[in-house]
């Protein structure tokens, strides 16, 4: 069974966001393109749809409504153009409880909510503030939904918190700012749904009111947004000789399991790599195959290796730049094939790689 995603955006278009809409309209465009992505990788456990609300006090209007990911044109400057006031709790409450009559009824569907703004309320007329921080806590609690909040010109700390989101993001009010949160969003999105693809085993055997539990549970235990200093004691050194006891080094090889050179040559001469085993842990290393073909070939090998991971916390994995020597692949390629690592904390990354992903 898989697992149907809503990505719903919700994107201010008062007149303050002229100065950053050429970035707004790039971003979301990438933003999709993320999305696809995560389609054709997840594919046999996740479905995405995108809805699209972009609202000021002369407009609220729904661009995209529930269209398959792989359907979804770009978004021009004639769809979004910047006027007016900034109605955002009339934008959120109109379209979450839309989508929410839509799907509430579907066996396996959840969503992900993001607002972007960069302006506080200051027009609405159907919705309080009170009001939507109920339906908030509501669609978080008992439905699994996931919110974020990303907005400048704000405290944008204290306006989520009144709105009961817990993860937010604060960008500088220009281009270059926009865009670093779009990009922060398409990461922080493409780790959620690693995640939940890791999680779609567990989830098999549960009933549709259980999954949404445990949905609920595993938003409030992950935040969306997070610094690279974060992860600033799980880098994976940049030459390892030696290994404690617990600890695994983690290195690209060949499907054949000839180690014959780099990083699969040390894991046989120190860590206990097998000539002729291409997969998996072997002694204190554990291979994972990268020259059969294209990046796509290498995804189903890393999944399995971050399911034992997340099944080994006793075990600390130290994963090398697989894939990026003989292999020729590079970390922006690479990387986000780990973006399900960043909640394990028994697994450790190189720090081009962390670069890539936070």
């Amino acid at each position: 069974m898989k697992t149907q995603i809503y990505n719903l955006i919700i994107l201010d278009k008062s007149g303050s966001m002229s100065s950053i809409a050429k970035a707004a309209i790039s971003g979301f465009n990438e933003t999709v393109g993320g999305i696809r992505s995560a389609q054709e990788r997840f594919k046999d456990t996740q479905e995405h749809y995108v809805s699209l609300m972009i609202f000021c006090d002369c407009q609220k209007t729904m661009v995209y409504d529930k269209v398959p990911v792989t359907e979804v044109k770009e978004l021009t400057s004639k769809e979004y153009q910047p006027c007016c006031c900034t109605p955002l709790y009339d934008a959120m409450g109109i379209s979450i409880n839309a989508l929410y009559k839509d799907i509430k009824d579907k066996e396996d569907a959840t969503a992900m909510v993001t607002i972007i703004t960069d302006g506080l309320e200051n027009a609405s007329k159907e919705y309080s503030g009170k009001a939507i921080k109920a339906l908030v806590e509501q669609m978080k609690e008992k439905e699994g939904w996931n919110f974020a909040y990303i907005g400048t010109n704000q405290d944008v700390e204290a306006v989520s918190a009144s709105l009961n989101i817990d993860n937010h993001m604060a960008f500088k009010d220009d281009e270059a700012g926009m865009r670093s949160a779009w990009e922060k969003e398409r990461k922080a999105k493409m780790s959620m749904f690693g995640r939940m693809s890791m999680a779609s085993e567990v989830m098999f055997s549960m009933s549709p009111m259980e999954r949404k539990a445990f949905r609920s549970k595993s938003h409030r235990e992950n935040r969306n947004f997070r610094e690279l200093s974060e992860f600033q004691n799980r880098v994976t050194p940049d030459h390892i000789n030696t290994l404690g006891p617990n600890e695994i080094f983690v290195f690209g090889s060949n499907l054949a399991g000839m180690h014959a050179g780099g990083a699969a040559r040390l894991a046989v001469d120190r860590f206990g790599a097998i000539m002729g085993q291409g997969v998996g842990l072997q002694g204190q290393s554990y291979a994972i195959p990268t020259m059969q073909g294209g990046v796509h070939t290498i995804q189903p090998y890393v999944d399995e290796f971050l399911r034992f991971a997340d099944c080994h916390p006793e075990m600390t994995f130290l994963v090398t730049r697989i894939g990026c020597g003989i292999a020729g692949f590079t970390p922006a390629e690479i990387a986000p094939l780990f973006a399900a690592a960043t909640s394990l904390p028994n697994v450790h990354l190189p720090l081009d790689f962390w670069k890539e992903l936070v």
